[in-house]
Order: C-alpha cells, then sequence, then structure tokens
C-alpha cells in the first residue's frame, strides 16, 4: 500500500530539481553574480598579493541546501570543488579538496560574557611563493598562534599522555625531551621592540660540553659543563652557600679538597695563562693546606682597624719567648722530607694566651712577639753597653794609677 503523501513530496521534490540553475546563487546574490575569491583577513601580517590563486569552479553555481535537522553519513565526505563522482576514500572519513583549503569556526555568540572569537584551520597559503603549511588563525585577533611547514620531521612535537612534550621525539621521559643528531638547544632572543637593547642567548649541550653562549656577544661561551664532571662540582644550597666538590657547604664558598695524599694537589689557584708555571700561578692552596703567592702577602694592620690599644710588656715577652719550645716538624700526611720550623699553637697560646684558639697562630702575633722581644733585647744590650763603657773607663784609671806608681 502506497504513502498518503508519497505522491505529493515527489512532486515537490521534482519541481524543486528543476528550477533552472542559473537563477540562484550559492550566497543570496542574484543570479549571474560571480564573486572573485574570498580573501582571507591577512592573519599572518602578509600583504594581499595580486597573485592570488583563484577558486577553481569549472560549472554554474550550486544551490544552497538548508536543512533544520542533524545530518548522518554513513559513509566518507568529500567537500570542495573538486570533489569528484565515485571519490575514492581510502580510510578517509571527511576530505576537503580544491585549490584553497579552509575551515571557519565562525562563532555568532552575542551575550554578554560569552566568549566569541572566530578561528580558522587553513591548509597553505594562497600567495604566488607562500609557504605550504597548516596554520590555527585567530581570526578575530587577526594573527596566527600556530603553524608548521610541509617537511617537518615526524614527531616535530610529541606530546605524550603523561603531558610531557617530545621535540622529534616519541617517548619524552621529562617535562620537554628535545632530541637531535647535533647540540640540541634553546634559543632565547631579546628584541629592541619593547625599548631593551637586544640580547640573544644559545643554552644547549652535545659530547663536547653543556654551555650557555653569548651570541650578541661573538658566540662566547661563559659558562660550560664538561661530560664527566662529578656530582656537586658545583652546589648552592638553600642558605646561598656554595660548594664546590661538596653537597653540604657550611661556608659562602667551601671547596671540598680530595682526600690527603703523600703529593699535595693545588685545589685553588690564580693565574695569568702564562707558560711558565713558576711565574703563571700567581696564587695557589693545595691539598695540604699550603699557600703559595707571587707576591707581598699583607694583613690589616691600620690604627683606625683596631683598638683596646696597651702597651707590651716586652722584657716579659722575652722571658716568656726564651722557655717557648721552638721545634723540627712536618704536618701529618705530608712528605717526612717537608719539614717545617716553629712552635705549636697550644704551647704559642698558653704561652702568650693570643689568638682565638690553641689551634692556630697568626703570623701578625709572632711578628709582635719577636719585635717586642728584640726591643726588650735591644734594652738589655743599651743597659750592658752602658756598663761596659763605664767599666772601660774605670779600667783605663786604673791603668793609668798603675803605670804612674811604677815611674
Amino acid at each position: 500500500m502506497s504513502h498518503p503523501h508519497r505522491h505529493v513530496l515527489a512532486a515537490v521534490l521534482l519541481a524543486f530539481f528543476a528550477l533552472p540553475t542559473a537563477s540562484f546563487a550559492d550566497d543570496g546574490r542574484a543570479a549571474g553574480f560571480k564573486p572573485g575569491p574570498a580573501i582571507p583577513p591577512p592573519v599572518d601580517n602578509k600583504p594581499v598579493d595580486s597573485a592570488r590563486e583563484p577558486r577553481r569552479d569549472a560549472g554554474p553555481q550550486p544551490q544552497d541546501v538548508v536543512t533544520a535537522d542533524d545530518i548522518i553519513v554513513q559513509g566518507s565526505a568529500c567537500i570542495g570543488i573538486d570533489c569528484v563522482n565515485n571519490e575514492s576514500f581510502g580510510f578517509d572519513t571527511i576530505r576537503l579538496k580544491e585549490n584553497n583549503l579552509r575551515i571557519m569556526f565562525d562563532d555568532t555568540s552575542s551575550s554578554a560574557g560569552f566568549p566569541a572569537n572566530d578561528w580558522q584551520l587553513t591548509a597553505n597559503d594562497s600567495v604566488t611563493g607562500g609557504l605550504n603549511k597548516f596554520s590555527i588563525d585567530d581570526i578575530t585577533g587577526a594573527k596566527t598562534p600556530f603553524t608548521t611547514v610541509a617537511g617537518a620531521p615526524t614527531n616535530s612535537l610529541f606530546i605524550q599522555s603523561t603531558g610531557k612534550i617530545g621535540f622529534r621525539n616519541d617517548n619524552p621521559l621529562l617535562d620537554l625531551h628535545m632530541t637531535t643528531g647535533d647540540t640540541p638547544g634553546i634559543r632565547f632572543e631579546q628584541t629592541n621592540a619593547s625599548g631593551f637593547n637586544a640580547q640573544t642567548w644559545d643554552v644547549a649541550g652535545n659530547e663536547a660540553n653543556f654551555f650557555v653562549r653569548d651570541i650578541t656577544g661573538g658566540s662566547r661561551l661563559p659558562f660550560r659543563i664538561r661530560p664527566g664532571a662529578p656530582t656537586s662540582s658545583i652546589d648552592i644550597a638553600a642558605t646561598g652557600f656554595v660548594g664546590i666538590g661538596t653537597a653540604s657547604p657550611d661556608v659562602l664558598l667551601d671547596l671540598n679538597a680530595p682526600s690527603a695524599s703523600t703529593t699535595p694537589v693545588a685545589v685553588f689557584r690564580i693565574g695569568d695563562g702564562g707558560t711558565d708555571a713558576a711565574l703563571a700561578n700567581r696564587f695557589t692552596v693545595d691539598s695540604f693546606g699550603n699557600v703559595t703567592a707571587r707576591g707581598t702577602i699583607s694583613q690589616l694592620s691600620s690604627r683606625s682597624a683596631k683598638e683596646n690599644f696597651s702597651p707590651a710588656n716586652g722584657a716579659m715577652l722575652l722571658a716568656k719567648l726564651e722557655k717557648l719550645p721552638i721545634l723540627n716538624w712536618n704536618y701529618i700526611g705530608a712528605p717526612s722530607d717537608d719539614r717545617h720550623v716553629g712552635p705549636v699553637a697550644e704551647d704559642f697560646h698558653a704561652a702568650f694566651g693570643l689568638g682565638r684558639d690553641d689551634h692556630v697562630v697568626a703570623p701578625t702575633d709572632m711578628a709582635g712577639i719577636a719585635l717586642a722581644s728584640v726591643k726588650a733585647l735591644q734594652e738589655q744590650v743599651k743597659v750592658r753597653d752602658q756598663r761596659i763603657t763605664e767599666l772601660e773607663t774605670r779600667m783605663a784609671e786604673l791603668e793609668a794609677l798603675v803605670r804612674k806608681a811604677a815611674q
């Protein structure tokens, strides 16, 4: 049994498709009107090129089809003026096919507070000599925040399910993971657009080193780390203390010297790069604590830096110095032939009570004791010289009396 409205529906469809196509336009314009190619806003800041390729359209303008209902296609769809009958889709579900490919997201929201920015997906430039690229365009803002150019390698940008991002890497192990065959790096380029001086830095690494490069300054490398550097080569604690060779610095700059051996190793050096090591090393501290300076070591001794003055009793210091043991010795762990002479700090501290503790002796204290003792000796010499002069005078007088009595 036929549907009661089937013949009416068929008549309407036949009348619709029998209408002359020349009397319709795809955008509601008058018949025969052929618009020029649609020119999108210059979202890539490129000027509109007169050589823009026009949209190919080999037939009459199609009729608009408006359907006020959902559309379900149980198959593939091809959209574009170059789609053909019996299109071979392969695994494609939706295909865009023509020479100017764009997908526009035109948000018509008009209520206050609702976002209404328009976006566009763009495949390739539409100007002569343009880029083969895929872009996301901010149509409202006239910007292109994302572009990938044809030929970019596989996994140029790969976002793992964990949120980790790989650059040329499909298995990023950290938040950002870059992989390349030659010196992966990051460039920081400041232009003068904001009124500051232009400056460009690189942070990169390879088999030779990890480095910071001053591009603006002539590609100098002010900071480098070589492969194999030990843990905590430089270690900055939460206190701001800096450790070199230690993870637990206790002072502003804490150098951890190698374990003591029979041969001292330089742990701190100031040099001038000369070829003669004896002259090039201006200041050296080794693992035994030996300090070598090519020049004068001066201690602050200004009156303006001192207080609580009192005269030194030279005679008393001389008497104590006379009782102070002066020994030959070598430091524990140092070679036996590395000999020195002088008092031990414990004896010096017990005798004179100078210094902050009984394990160290200040060179200025030893010099002060020596100077005071020399002055005391000089006073004794003066007294003895005076006594000798008096005795010599009396001796001369006695000799004169003896000669006179013998006459």
